[in-house]
């Protein structure tokens, strides 16, 4: 797969998919397949696009019960993870895409490498 402008990779739930371990290999970012990633449908993705937003944290109802509790709970860290993101939307509202993305890149694919090892764990 080509590599996509890294803001394009920026998804609604406040993931950046260019540190998904399923990126390049299966994947090329949830808004590049319009919410139909390689794991399936994101109803994150068809609710920010009902409304007409560029992420949740744009939204009125932000954070919200679906926002948050939307995570896979066969992931050890899916709560944890849900968390950090309702944060990390948070930041991209107050300070942009631009100050988000030289944010999330600082912080290297720790939780998708601790969620996956956690998973072989088990």
């Amino acid at each position: 797969m080509k590599r996509t402008d890294d803001i394009k990779l920026a998804a609604p739930c406040g993931e950046y998919c260019g540190i998904c371990p399923h990126y390049e290999k299966e994947c090329e970012g949830c808004s590049i397949h319009k919410g139909h990633p390689s794991w399936g449908e994101c109803k994150l993705y068809t609710c920010v696009s009902k409304r007409g937003i560029e992420h949740c944290g744009l939204c009125a109802d932000f954070p919200c019960d679906f926002q948050i509790g939307y995570f896979d709970p066969d992931n050890p860290e899916g709560q944890r993870n849900a968390v950090v993101r309702t944060g990390l939307l948070a930041y991209r509202k107050k300070h942009g895409n631009r100050k988000w993305l030289d944010l999330v890149k600082k912080t290297p694919k720790a939780r998708h490498e601790k969620a996956t090892k956690l998973s072989e764990d088990q």
